[in-house]
């Protein structure tokens, strides 16, 4: 008890001490403060006592004499030049002037300078500063501290008129001296001032230091402790939605998979099959997710920039949202611009991820016989770039402020609830917005709870020019143009795993290519030194028993034949982030393709090196 009281009398008497304190600093701070201003008010009135005082050191008569370049050649500006410099010596002053008015501007007539920047009738006019007008006028005035005059920072002037006989004012005499000693003074003042502040503030606060730096600590600890929990449940949840979410499609692929191998109709084995394939599709979609948001939190997404056609990117986002879209009778609208370049120069890849992210969730949360609307227009079209808005509108369940605050969250949905209703990873709308901002857009939602949601994002390309170019591959089917293409052609793919080389195999047999096979990186490379003219692509595998991808490739490469330094390697690996594509490309590799594995992209590798 008799501690709590001590403790309570020091801390009374220290803030008493601390207050008196900062009254008497406030109060010298005053006082201070107080002496510039004294000093310049002084400085003031000896200003316009010079200014007055050269005024009356020359009549009119003699200004008016100098009325053109021509006159100051006569003994009069002489006269003047040597009475101004006699003046400026005397007075202490570095300048000094007389101007008149000539058609509204200014017009120097003489000054005491004897630089090169000396200023006389010869000088071009400038314009008149509001203190001048005021001699013009009759009356005195000195400009105030730091408002200079254009191009002579440093300088306080003061100006009075010069009268003729009949009271009328021929011109003005200026006076300049240097104001450096003034805000000198100042400054260190003010630095004094804010010195003992400083210092007065420092000891009040290392009095109460020790308790707010506890309390400080104690709220961290405590909302440390809260924002791990409330991160931790959310990636819990996270875990255990993407465990139903993979669980859901692979149960889909192993029941289907049973019905087909027990079905006798062709069209029931296809049901399945079709099924089979859509199931897949879904859990890869999933697994990009993943991927895609584990590139997003190490700072790794980058966009890959290749020719594309917008139109082309539209219709693939409406083709494979079609079949749900009329499932629950969508009235569906799709609605381009005329005036977006037909190539573009971009990510269409993310581009396309980014609207089937947004067209996928509008079906999901509209209901049977509800409106869906996507349209796209071009914002800005200027310098070969071209800014893109694309807007999808729904007829949904909408969305409150709380749920658009969290939307474009990272392990979110709107509602906790969502994703058991609808499904999805709650990890699409926070991969668009990084894509949509590596762009050099933005993306956001207008929404109100049972109106709908219209989901906006913009984004900015380079506009490519010339003819369209060839289209890619969609799918996994071998275009009749490509058929026997590569016939008596053989390439050499290593892989370890069978199912791996069957689905390769049977993807490239309507080209009428050859394949020879490797298990793994050395016997890839032994193949190769037994018979290097043999193949003209090799596909690399790169995680595989005995001896790796990227070690097979860098002995292919120093291998003593000339075709180990021009075989084309092309990695198809699972390995699909960007530091393992320059990996590959280090070690030698020409090219990527990443797993799984479709037709087009094998077809288009050979096309481009066959």
């Amino acid at each position: 008890m008799k501690n709590q009281r001590r403790d309570k009398f020091i801390l009374i008497v220290f803030f008493l001490s601390s207050a008196l304190v900062i009254f008497m600093c406030l109060y010298l701070s005053y006082r201070m403060r107080q002496l510039p201003k004294y000093t310049y008010e002084q400085m003031e009135q000896r200003l316009l006592a010079l200014a007055k005082y050269a005024a009356l050191n020359v009549s009119a008569e003699e200004l008016d004499a100098i009325q053109s370049p021509d006159d100051m050649e006569k003994p009069e500006f002489a006269e003047l030049r040597s009475k101004l410099i006699k003046f400026g010596g005397e007075n202490n002053v570095m300048f000094v002037y007389y101007m008149r008015d000539e058609g509204g501007m200014a017009r120097f007539i003489a000054d005491n300078d004897e630089t090169e920047d000396t200023v006389n009738i010869a000088s071009d006019r400038i314009e008149w500063e509001p203190k001048c007008l005021e001699a013009l006028r009759g009356a005195a005035s000195v400009t105030d501290i730091e408002q200079y005059s254009p191009g002579y920072d440093g300088l306080l002037s003061a100006w009075a008129p010069v009268f003729d006989r009949d009271g009328n004012v021929a011109a003005i005499a200026g006076i300049d001296i240097s104001d450096e000693g003034l805000l000198n003074q100042r400054g260190e003042i003010s630095v004094l001032t804010e010195l003992l502040f400083v210092n007065i503030l420092i000891v009040i606060i290392a009095g109460g230091a020790n308790l707010v730096m506890n309390k400080n600590a104690e709220r961290a600890r405590v909302n440390a402790l809260e924002q791990a929990l409330k991160a931790s449940r959310a990636k819990g949840d996270f875990l255990s939605n993407m465990s139903h979410e993979i669980r859901t499609p692979m149960n889909a692929i192993l029941g289907m998979t049973s019905m087909a191998s027990r079905a006798e109709e062709s069209e029931r084995k296809d049901y399945c099959l079709q099924r089979i394939r859509e199931a897949s599709e879904h859990m890869l979609g999933i697994i990009n997710d993943i991927l895609d948001m584990s590139k997003i939190e190490s700072g790794k997404m980058e966009l890959s920039l290749v020719e594309f056609s917008f139109s082309r990117v539209m219709r693939k986002v409406v083709t494979v949202n079609s079949f749900k879209l009329e499932e629950k009778s969508i009235d569906f609208t799709e609605d381009t611009d005329g005036n977006i370049p037909e190539r573009l120069i971009g990510d269409d890849q993310r581009l396309t991820q980014v609207i089937m992210n947004l067209l996928s969730n509008a079906v999901k949360f509209t209901p049977i016989f509800g409106k869906i609307t996507v349209s796209a227009k071009a914002e800005e079209v200027s310098d070969g770039f071209c800014v893109l808005r694309v807007s999808c509108r729904d007829s949904g369940i909408g969305l409150n402020a709380e749920q658009k605050s969290r939307l474009f969250h990272a392990f979110e949905q709107a509602d906790s609830s969502t994703s058991r209703k609808f499904g999805g990873t709650g990890l699409g709308l926070a991969i668009s917005k990084r894509i949509v901002e590596l762009m050099g857009g933005q993306i956001w939602v207008e929404s109100e709870p049972g109106q709908g949601a219209e989901f906006i994002f913009t984004a900015r390309f380079a506009a490519a020019e010339g003819a369209a170019e060839e289209e890619n591959f969609d799918d996994d089917e071998i275009r009749p143009e490509d058929v026997g293409r590569f016939r008596g052609r053989t390439i050499l793919l290593a892989d370890d795993i069978e199912i791996n080389r069957e689905i390769a195999a049977a993807f490239l047999e309507p080209t009428g290519i050859s394949i020879d096979f490797a298990g793994n990186g050395a016997e890839a490379y032994n193949k190769f030194s037994a018979e290097p003219q043999k193949y003209g692509v090799i596909f690399m595998d790169l995680q595989m028993p005995e001896m790796d991808g990227y070690e097979a490739a860098r002995k292919i490469r120093a291998a003593a034949p000339r075709e180990g330094k021009t075989v084309p390697i092309i990695a198809m690996t699972a390995n699909v982030f960007k530091e393992d594509i320059d990996k590959c490309l280090e070690a030698g590799m020409n090219g990527h393709i990443g797993k799984p594995v479709s037709a087009a992209d094998v077809v288009s590798k050979l096309k481009e090196y066959l």
